[in-house]
C-alpha cells in the first residue's frame, strides 16, 4: 500500500492512495527541511475516500503545499509520496504552455546586435542577498509568504523589472539563475539576511567559494528562500507580462563543483544532493503555484564520471552523474517532480576552442567529461528508464559555454577555431531532442573572467558596454538558422576537415558504461 501521489487543488491537499476506502490513516506534516529536522507542524485523523485522502491546504495564514507528509496506519508508515507532485489545472495564474522560442541560439548584448544575431533566449542572474533584505526601509517592497512577511529592496526590483521589460520588448524568452552569493553579483551583505540566507556550512574561509548553497536546513532559511523565488515567479510570469516573462529557474551554479559554487562545506555527494533536491524541488512548487509551464534546472559543469579535483577532496567535488542519480533515487522515492538540466559542456580545456581535439570525453555513459565533443551522450543518459519522468526524458538546456579566443600570435587562428567551433556545436546541440538553449558565454571579453577570452566581441574599454570589434564568431552565430547557413556549415566543415566534422555531428553513442579497469591515475 502506497502513497501514489500528492496533488495540490486551491483549497485542498490530496494524497492519492491504492489504501482502500474507508481505512483511517494518520497523516503528519513536517517543515521539509535537509535532514528531515524538521519539526512536526501538525497531525491529522483522515479517511481514504475515493482513493484519496482529504486535508485542508491552509491552516491561518500557512500553506501546506510547501511541506512534507508521512502517512501512518495502525502505527505502520505508508511509504510513497511525501510532497506535492501534481497541481489542479485552475491552480496556476498563467496557464500557457512553455513559450518555446522558434531557435535555440542564446546570447545577450545590444539591441541592434540581438536583433541581427536572431537571438530569442537568454539567462539572468538573480542573487538573493542582492533583492532582499532584513530590516527594511521606506520604501523597500513587502511580500507575504506563508504567512510571513519578507522584503525586497525596491531600488533592485526596479533596475530588474526594467531588465525584463526590455528583453521581453526584445522578444527574449528569459530563465533566472538563481544564487546565494554573499561576496557577488551586487549583494548588499546585510549581516541580518546572511544569517538566514547562507548554508549554515558555508565556508567564509575559502576564498574562491564564491557562492552558498541556499539554506533548506533551518525554517527561517528555507522561507527566505521561497518568498525570494515566489516574489520572483509571481511577478515575472504574470499573464499579462506587465514585468517581462521567465519561463523557469536555474538553481544555484554547477553545483558539482559546490565548494566554489554552491558552497555547503564539506559533504558527501548523497547528504548535499538530497539537500540541493529540496530546494529544486521548493523551487518548483513556488514557480508552479503561478505559472503551469515553469520549469526548473539543476546546473552542473563538464565533469561528469571523474573530477580532476575528486580524488583529492571528494566532499568538496563530485561527478555530474553522481548527482543526476541521486536526485532521480531520492526524487523517486520522495514523490517524483518534472525537474530538467542546465549543463555547461566547455572545452575539456577552457583555454582551448578546438573541442573536436579534446582526448578526455568518449561517447560511453562513463566519459569522465562531457564537452561539445560528446554533448549527446548527456540526451541518451538522460533517456534511461530510471531517469525518465512520466515516460519522457528530462528538457536540457546549455545554459552557460562558450569558445576562449587568445591574444598575440594565435589570436587569428584561436578565433577562428572558435568560429568553426560554434557551427559543430550549434548542429549538434539542435539535433538533439530534448534541447531547448545554447547559451554563449559572454556578449563581450572579460578582463576579470580567469584569463579567458570568451566574448564574440573584443574588449574595448572606451566602447559603450566595452562592446569592442566582432569576432568571427559572431558571424557563425548570426548565420544559423537562416538562409546563409549552408554556406557558414560548408566553411566550419573545410576548417575542422569533413572527415571528422561528420562523424563528431553523428558520433556513434554506446549506451553503456567503459571499462576502467586499464584506465591510469593521469589519464585515459
Amino acid at each position: 500500500m502506497n502513497i501514489t501521489g500528492i496533488e495540490a487543488t486551491r483549497e485542498a491537499i490530496l494524497l492519492r492512495t491504492d489504501l482502500p476506502d474507508g481505512a483511517r490513516v494518520r497523516i503528519r506534516e513536517r517543515a521539509p527541511l535537509a535532514g528531515d529536522r524538521g519539526r512536526v507542524l501538525s497531525e491529522t485523523e483522515a479517511e481514504v475516500n475515493g482513493g484519496a485522502i482529504f486535508i485542508s491546504r491552509f491552516t491561518g495564514g500557512h500553506d501546506r503545499l510547501y511541506s512534507a507528509f508521512e502517512a501512518e496506519q495502525a502505527g505502520t508508515p505508508v511509504p510513497g509520496a511525501r510532497y506535492v507532485t501534481d497541481f489542479a489545472a485552475d491552480v496556476p495564474e498563467n496557464t500557457a504552455d512553455y513559450p518555446q522560442p522558434d531557435t535555440i541560439k542564446a546570447l545577450y548584448g545590444t539591441e541592434e546586435d540581438v536583433r541581427a544575431l536572431g537571438l530569442k533566449q537568454s539567462p539572468c542572474n538573480i542573487n538573493l542577498p542582492a533583492l532582499m533584505i532584513a530590516q527594511p526601509r521606506e520604501g523597500d517592497i513587502p511580500y507575504l509568504h506563508d504567512g510571513h512577511m519578507y522584503y525586497f529592496r525596491r531600488d533592485r526590483v526596479e533596475a530588474l523589472d526594467a531588465q525584463m521589460i526590455e528583453s521581453a520588448r526584445r522578444g527574449i524568452l528569459i530563465t533566472m539563475i538563481l544564487l546565494n552569493s554573499p561576496r557577488l553579483f551586487g549583494s548588499a551583505g546585510e549581516e541580518a539576511l546572511l544569517r538566514d540566507c547562507l548554508h549554515p556550512g558555508y565556508d567564509w574561509s575559502c576564498p574562491d567559494a564564491y557562492i552558498s548553497a541556499f539554506n533548506m536546513r533551518t525554517e527561517a532559511g528555507q522561507g527566505c528562500y521561497r518568498a525570494f523565488v515566489e516574489f520572483l515567479a509571481e511577478r515575472y510570469t504574470r499573464p499579462d507580462g506587465r514585468y517581462g516573462r521567465v519561463a523557469g529557474a536555474i538553481v544555484s551554479n554547477e553545483v558539482n563543483s559546490q565548494y566554489i559554487w554552491g558552497n555547503a562545506g564539506e559533504m558527501t555527494v548523497r547528504d548535499y544532493s538530497d539537500e540541493y533536491l529540496i530546494a529544486l524541488r521548493q523551487t518548483w512548487l513556488c514557480g508552479r503555484k503561478h505559472c503551469a509551464h515553469f520549469r526548473v534546472y539543476v546546473s552542473l559543469d563538464q565533469h561528469w564520471c571523474r573530477d580532476v579535483h575528486n580524488p583529492l577532496f571528494p566532499l568538496r567535488y563530485y561527478p555530474g552523474r553522481d548527482v543526476i542519480d541521486r536526485l532521480a533515487e531520492t526524487g523517486a522515492r520522495e514523490g517524483d517532480f518534472p525537474w530538467c538540466v542546465a549543463y555547461h559542456p566547455y572545452p575539456e580545456d577552457l583555454r582551448w576552442p578546438d573541442f573536436w581535439h579534446d582526448r578526455a570525453p568518449d561517447f560511453t555513459f562513463s566519459t569522465p567529461k562531457i564537452t561539445f565533443k560528446n554533448m549527446e551522450v548527456l540526451e541518451a543518459y538522460l533517456s534511461q528508464p530510471q531517469l525518465l519522468y512520466r515516460g519522457a526524458p528530462r528538457r536540457i538546456i546549455f545554459s552557460e559555454q562558450g569558445f576562449n579566443s587568445h591574444s598575440g600570435a594565435l589570436q587569428s587562428l584561436t578565433e577562428r577555431m572558435a568560429e568553426a567551433g560554434y557551427v559543430l556545436a550549434y548542429l549538434k546541440a539542435r539535433n538533439m531532442k530534448t534541447v531547448d538553449m545554447l547559451m554563449h558565454h559572454a556578449y563581450v571579453d572579460n578582463p576579470h573572467e580567469f584569463g579567458l577570452n570568451l566574448g564574440i566581441r573584443r574588449y574595448d574599454p572606451d566602447a559603450p558596454s566595452h562592446a569592442g570589434e566582432k569576432k568571427p564568431i559572431y558571424e557563425a552565430i548570426r548565420d544559423m538558422d537562416t538562409e546563409n547557413e549552408s554556406a557558414r556549415v560548408e566553411k566550419a566543415r573545410a576548417f575542422i576537415g569533413p572527415e571528422l566534422f561528420d562523424y563528431l555531428l553523428h558520433p556513434p553513442l554506446e549506451y553503456h558504461d567503459r571499462d576502467t579497469s586499464k584506465d591510469s591515475e593521469f589519464g585515459n
